[in-house]
């Protein structure tokens, strides 16, 4: 599962020399629907929560959350909420390439703009993968593009994540 694997990559982002000062956030909730268009729904893969506490100190992530996209039985996507520890800043440079290094590690991407927020996109045979960041967070999505229509998928996330004030339209 994608969300397994970027507490790995991103455990190796991290630096030993970080230390928490100040107590790590959670994932809000409320960051999900419970369904999007095309009849799928939405149910968090809570296995995941027990990965990410055992990331270790030198992860960049904090608290991690991860849900499946599903049409039936059928596994259609994943969407990994992950907030960042204390001292690490969405706003910095190095700090947000990191993160985009971690989960776009050898594959092209581009920057596109979905309801004015900056959104990281990859797309190869099947798969198209997009990361967009929030306040102290960042959210990854992978689809299998195949089955569903990806981009409509990322707007419909997005869209309902600014209408709830969940992230705003730039990134900060």
């Amino acid at each position: 599962m994608l969300g397994c694997v970027l507490v790995a990559l991103l455990a190796a982002c991290g630096s030993e020399s970080r230390s928490a000062l100040v107590e790590p956030a959670s994932v809000p909730t409320g960051m999900v629907p419970a369904t999007l268009g095309e009849g799928l729904i939405v149910q968090e893969f809570s296995a995941a929560r027990a990965r990410f506490a055992s990331a270790g100190n030198s992860s960049l992530v904090a608290d991690g959350r991860v849900w499946e996209i599903r049409r039936g039985q059928t596994l259609v996507g994943t969407l990994q909420v992950s907030t960042v520890k204390p001292d690490v800043s969405i706003a910095d440079k190095s700090d947000r390439k990191a993160i985009i290094g971690g989960v776009m590690t050898g594959i092209a991407y581009e920057t596109v703009e979905v309801g004015g927020t900056p959104v990281i996109a990859s797309t190869a045979a099947d798969k198209s993968l997009y990361l967009w960041f929030g306040q102290n967070l960042f959210e990854v999505l992978q689809v299998k593009s195949t089955k569903v229509q990806p981009d409509e998928i990322a707007a419909e996330l997005i869209e309902f994540q600014q209408a709830t004030g969940k992230i705003g339209g730039r990134a900060r």
